[in-house]
């Protein structure tokens, strides 16, 4: 037998905040106006007080009666402070008004150039997808593990992968520190754990690398005509755009395969940033601007000296080769338009070779190209370490052995796994465990 959806025994969100009666009751030495009780949708027991023409509810993030009779007092005593202090404790408590306020002084870190606009863009769509539609007027205080725990279920029954359900997390854990630092919530409730799997990251092999700068190279002053998907009863698709390839994309390949950068850079590199060193070693070094809080400068490898002189020569040419002209698609002023341009092309390209997709499945992009650079020194560098390399890609030693050490196999490295130290007291004979 089933029950339907509107059966009036069937709990709502609301009934399950509600105080179950039963459990409602004062505490010792306090007003009556403070009680303790109990509801539905959390395991612990919860606090509220009528102050200032206003109900205050939090949680006592504890199951022990002992424990929250406890905190109970303490957050009476807080609220009391508070008021003799003149600081509103009843001031913007619900989720969506605390959410307003942090997301209003990170937009201050964004005009300060603290966080990147796209990071404060994106915690803002999470926030309006699913986050606020969750918790939009509920009070900080009964955040608890249980609430946050449902909200997990909702988003992976939304098939969030585990990278995008700690995202959410993530943006629900500032809102609730910027309520800690304005003194509207006294600590942090627990988290839910999500167990997040690390994702092989796409990268070419030394014969895909070269099939991608020799078709770069075939494809460069030619034109694609993009076309949607044919509608039906029709052959082709309309027109989409029109696509140019430009010598940049072959110079961008190569670049990218021996310089560390991230696309980012590619985008924000101008000739100011980039100094040619020759001495013992040739190479550039890359004083850029801040990416992903790191700003070391990055040392290349030689053959990305060849590159750049290639470029600056080409866009020499046109005069856009001076201090604050960009290095790659100078004529674009709008550097999103630029990356958009070099972007289109590669995606063609690999689209043309069948490459959007590694063996395993693994995505490929423009970012695959800095992938490629690491796994390539990891691969063919002669003894280099995780530190150096690491610091000079802008990375961390963890990042380098999660998502590109760990893609390594005994294989890939078939010499250095059969070498054979020679004994002291014979240097010119091998040692051999078999004899």
């Amino acid at each position: 037998m089933t029950t339907a959806t509107n059966d009036e025994n069937t709990p709502t969100a609301q009934s399950r905040t509600v105080p179950i009666a039963s459990t409602l009751e004062t505490v010792a030495g306090l007003p009556t106006k403070v009680k303790l009780y109990r509801i539905a949708a959390s395991p612990y027991w919860q606090v509220r007080c009528f102050e200032s023409g206003k109900t205050i509810k939090r949680s006592t993030g504890s199951t022990d009666k002992r424990e929250a009779i406890k905190f109970a007092k303490s957050f009476y005593e807080q609220i009391i402070f508070n008021k003799l202090n003149g600081v509103a404790m009843t001031k913007r408590t619900r989720f969506d008004n605390c959410a307003k306020s942090m997301m209003e002084t990170q937009s201050a870190r964004v005009a300060r150039k603290e966080l990147s606009l796209q990071s404060h863009q994106n915690d803002q769509y999470l926030l309006d997808a699913k986050i606020l539609p969750f918790l939009r007027e509920r009070d900080i205080g009964e955040i608890d593990y249980g609430v946050l725990n449902e909200l997990l279920s909702q988003l992976s029954q939304a098939q969030l992968s585990a990278s995008s359900i700690l995202r959410h997390m993530g943006v629900i854990r500032k809102v609730l520190d910027h309520a800690i630092n304005h003194s509207l919530l006294q600590a942090l409730p627990k988290f839910p754990k999500v167990q997040k799997q690390d994702s092989a990251r796409g990268w070419f092999n030394k014969s895909e690398y070269r099939k991608l700068w020799s078709r770069a190279r075939a494809l460069s002053g030619k034109e694609a005509t993009l076309r949607g998907k044919p509608a039906d009863g029709k052959e082709k698709g309309v027109v989409v755009r029109k696509l140019q390839f430009t010598d940049e994309l072959r110079y961008m390949i190569v670049f990218m395969c021996n310089s560390f950068i991230r696309p980012t850079d590619l985008k924000n590199m101008q000739h100011k940033h980039v100094q040619i060193i020759r001495s013992d070693n040739t190479y550039l070094r890359l004083q850029l601007p801040i990416s992903k809080k790191k700003d070391k400068p990055i040392a290349t490898m030689a053959k990305a000296v060849d590159v750049y002189e290639q470029l600056t020569a080409l866009h020499g040419k046109s005069g856009l080769a001076e201090p604050d002209d960009y290095v790659f698609m100078p004529q674009y002023r709008n550097r999103t338009t630029a990356l958009r341009r070099i972007e289109q092309q590669f995606n063609y390209l690999l689209d043309d070779l069948g490459m959007k997709q590694g063996a395993r499945g693994e995505e490929r992009t423009l970012y695959s190209l800095r992938h490629t650079c690491i796994m390539f020194r990891l691969l063919y560098g002669n003894g280099i370490d995780l530190l150096t390399l690491a610091r000079n890609a802008r990375t961390s030693v963890e990042m380098i052995e999660r998502f590109y050490a760990s893609e390594l196999s005994g294989e890939m490295n078939i010499e250095a796994l059969q070498s054979r130290r020679r004994p002291r007291n014979n240097p010119k004979k091998e040692l051999n465990i078999a004899e």
